[in-house]
Formats: structure tokens, C-alpha cells, sequence
């Protein structure tokens, strides 16, 4: 029943909306943002650590994703069971996840075992036990994930795209890691990591809900006063994909094939940003708005699904996009694509697709904070991107001051068409692919 209640209220439309954040050092000088809401007795905490599996050592990749999955298999003085059993007695959630740049964390607990559910966190991050049963039994799970993507042909594409995007660089392999690379992870490795890279230097914390700023800052020292202070990183160079314009096929025997495929894009904070986001939703982020699904989907009736959006990658920004449709139908889906790509480019959105686009973008967060764990990890995304507390009240102005030149002007500086690169999936033999 208290696992019910729990969902109930990080689901239900919070007030911290309308609040602005509030940055909070705790004694030993942890920084966090917090949005404070004591509507409901629990509280919400998104964390990150700039360092992902992009700084995994060229011959174990997938070990930012290993410890990800280790961190709760048993800390200081409790094994994996009891560990876990501790959690579910408090109805406390921890959870990791590796990406390319960052490793993120999430936390929620009912404020009547704050306490104990931070101390908990403060173990799993500062005094994880790497015990041999639960790493063997993790390897086991991150392996068979590792099968199992072969035979996913959205990831089997995403992969290849990379690789060929990225060769020679950490962003080329994937972050879930490889057979050999997991298989030679040991704990050693695993607390190498922990040591290194999940310090007090790169936390970037988000906190929302039932606390005050003088309650927030000994809990920040409980879960992460026993962090390493600084850390040891390997350099990840900025890199420019390798943007041959052709079409890579990947025989896989799907009945389906699955491209993916990718050109350079603005960073986050790009002057060019919010113009083409503007111009991005127009063309292929707009679900059926987006000229993508109208010409791809609508008209022609080539695939079910096709888009496009930003790939902010902290080394080299992208755009990124995807369609899935019959192998014999995937050349003229490809061909429009491009087509589309190049009028965009040529001419810029309408200014009725501007509208639509500032109308979305600026509702659009609104949309998607409306629970407290949501929230936080708005909070830490900020921090990550260096922006300002106020960014998101900000958004709408920002938004409408941006003229129909500026969001024109974005598409014809960035959208290369003869550079946009596909990775493709499925029976090659079938397609009609064209470079």
C-alpha cells in the first residue's frame, strides 16, 4: 500500500512549478538546487557526475555501465540481500544510469526516512562492496543486454552509425560496452572508477520536495560527504564526426529495415540553440506537425514512424533521426529524407511553422514537469549545461523574440544534406540503397 501511495504522489501536478530554485550549500560544501514543496511528505533527488562512459579505458568499455549496476549490490556494512532488503523496508528508490558524458543517479524517499534513505546513498556511491556473487551475477546481466542489442536492429544501427561517425574515439564504442570489454572488468576496475570519477569536483545535484534548505544540507553531506574531492579523468577530445553522406548497410534478416542516421548539430549553448530547435521541430521533431511525417508517413504511407531532434553530445554535437519501414521501401524513404532536408535548407520553415514551433517549445516543459523526480532532473540538466536557474521561466520570451530570419538563417548554416549519414538494417538484398 505505501509503494501505491508513493507513485500517487510523484505522479500528481506539483506546485514547485511555479517556484523558482534555490541554491543550497550544505557544511561541507555541496552545492545543490533545490525546489522546495511540502505539499506532499516525500522528496525527489536527480544527481550526476560529468564523466560517462566516454572515460572507460579504450580495452573495457562498458564499465561506467558495470558500476551502474553495482553501486546497490551491497554497500558498507550490508551484502547485496541486505542491502536491498534495507531499501525496500524503507520504500527508498536508488537507481544509476551511464551515457556517453554523464553518470546519472535518481533517489526518492518518504520524508519520514530521509535520514536513513540519504546514509543509504552515501554507502552505495562512497562504500560499494563489489562482493564476487553479485559481480559475476551483474556481468551475466550486462552480457546477455549486450547479446540481446545485437539483435535489436534500432540499436544494431545506432551502433554502426557511430562507429563509422567515430572511429578511434570513446563515442565510437558503444556505452553499454562489448563482450570482451565486460569480461575483463574486475572490482578492482569497478572501485578504479568509483574513486576517479564519481567525485565532489563533477556532482551535480537536483533536489524537490518536502525539505527545507537548512534540512537539505547535512542530508548532501550524509549521501555525499565520502566522495572523493577531486577527480582524475582521461582527457576526451572534441571530435568531428566523419560525415561521409552514404548510406551503410548492415544485413541483419529482419523483415523490417531500421535506419539511423546523423549530421552535426549546435551544443546547448550554441547562440544557435533555440533557432534551430525551432527549425528542427518544423522539419522532423513535430510528430505529425513536422514535414518528415507528412511527406514520409502521410503522403506516401513508407513508415509507421520518422523523425529527427538535437543530440547534444558534450564532444560533438549532433542531429539525429530515425525511420523504419519495408527493406524494398527503405531507398525512397532515404531519398526523401534527404530531399526534405535540402528544401529546409534552401528555404527555412514557414513562418506558420515558426508559430507552431515557438507555440511547443515554450508550453513544452510545462508538459513534461509535472512530477517531482521530472523536476529534479531539470534541475540537473541546468547545472549541466551551465544555464541559469531562471532558464525555464525565461524560455517563452526568449522564444518570441526570435525572428523568422534568425530560424532561417540556423537551417541554411546547418543542415548539410550531402552530409547526412545513414546507417541501415535489415535484408540487404532488398533495399535499393543509394549513396
Amino acid at each position: 500500500m505505501i509503494r501505491v501511495l508513493l507513485a500517487l504522489l510523484l505522479i500528481l501536478p506539483l506546485p514547485a512549478l511555479a517556484k523558482p530554485a534555490e541554491i543550497v550549500t550544505s557544511p561541507g560544501g555541496i552545492t545543490a538546487w533545490l525546489v522546495e514543496d511540502h505539499a506532499n511528505p516525500m522528496l525527489a533527488m536527480a544527481f550526476a557526475f560529468r564523466a560517462g562512459a566516454a572515460t572507460d579505458p579504450a580495452d573495457k568499455p562498458g564499465l561506467a555501465t558495470f558500476v551502474s549496476g553495482m553501486l546497490d549490490e551491497g554497500a558498507g556494512a550490508r551484502d547485496s540481500r541486505a542491502f536491498q532488503d534495507r531499501l525496500d523496508a524503507l520504500n527508498v528508490e536508488i537507481a544509476f544510469q551511464a551515457g556517453h558524458d554523464r553518470f546519472d543517479g535518481r533517489f526518492r524517499t518518504l520524508s519520514a526516512h530521509r535520514d536513513e534513505a540519504f546514509a543509504l546513498l552515501g554507502d552505495a556511491l562512497a562504500r560499494p562492496r563489489f562482493d564476487p556473487e553479485p559481480l559475476a551475477r551483474m556481468r551475466a546481466v550486462f552480457l546477455s543486454q549486450v547479446r540481446q542489442r545485437q539483435e535489436n536492429p534500432s540499436a544494431r544501427a545506432a551502433d554502426a552509425l557511430f562507429a563509422a561517425l567515430f572511429p578511434g574515439h570513446p563515442y565510437g564504442r558503444p556505452a553499454t560496452g562489448t563482450e570482451a570489454g565486460l569480461k575483463a572488468i574486475g572490482a578492482d576496475d569497478l572501485r578504479a572508477f568509483v574513486a576517479t570519477r564519481l567525485t565532489r569536483e563533477n556532482l551535480i545535484v537536483g533536489v524537490v520536495g518536502d525539505v527545507t534548505p537548512a534540512q537539505l544540507g547535512p542530508l548532501l553531506d550524509r549521501a555525499f560527504g565520502g566522495l572523493a574531492r577531486s577527480a582524475q579523468l582521461p582527457t576526451v577530445p572534441d571530435v568531428a564526426p566523419k560525415l561521409s553522406g552514404r548510406v551503410l548497410p548492415v544485413a541483419m534478416p529482419v523483415p523490417q529495415a531500421t535506419a539511423v542516421f546523423a549530421q552535426s548539430g549546435p551544443a546547448r549553448t550554441d547562440p544557435d540553440w533555440f533557432p534551430f530547435q525551432i527549425m528542427i521541430y518544423a522539419l522532423g521533431d513535430g510528430g505529425f506537425s513536422s514535414r518528415l511525417t507528412e511527406e514520409v508517413r502521410v503522403k506516401r504511407g513508407l513508415a509507421y514512424s520518422v523523425g529527427a531532434e538535437s543530440a547534444p553530445l558534450a564532444h560533438a554535437p549532433l542531429v539525429m533521426g530515425g525511420v523504419g519501414t519495408q527493406s524494398a521501401k527503405i531507398g525512397d524513404s532515404i531519398a526523401i529524407i534527404r530531399a526534405e532536408w535540402e528544401k529546409m535548407r534552401a528555404t527555412g520553415p514557414t513562418d506558420a511553422e515558426i508559430d507552431a514551433a515557438k507555440s511547443y517549445l515554450a508550453g513544452s516543459p510545462a508538459l513534461a514537469l509535472n512530477a517531482s523526480g521530472a523536476i529534479a532532473r531539470m534541475l540537473v540538466a541546468l547545472q549541466y549545461y551551465r544555464l541559469p536557474p531562471d532558464e525555464l521561466d525565461r524560455r517563452a520570451e526568449v522564444l518570441a523574440a526570435i525572428p523568422p530570419e534568425a530560424v532561417r538563417a540556423a537551417a541554411k548554416k546547418w543542415l548539410a544534406p550531402d552530409r547526412l549519414t545513414f546507417a541501415v538494417v535489415g535484408e540487404t538484398a532488398k533495399m535499393h540503397l543509394k549513396d
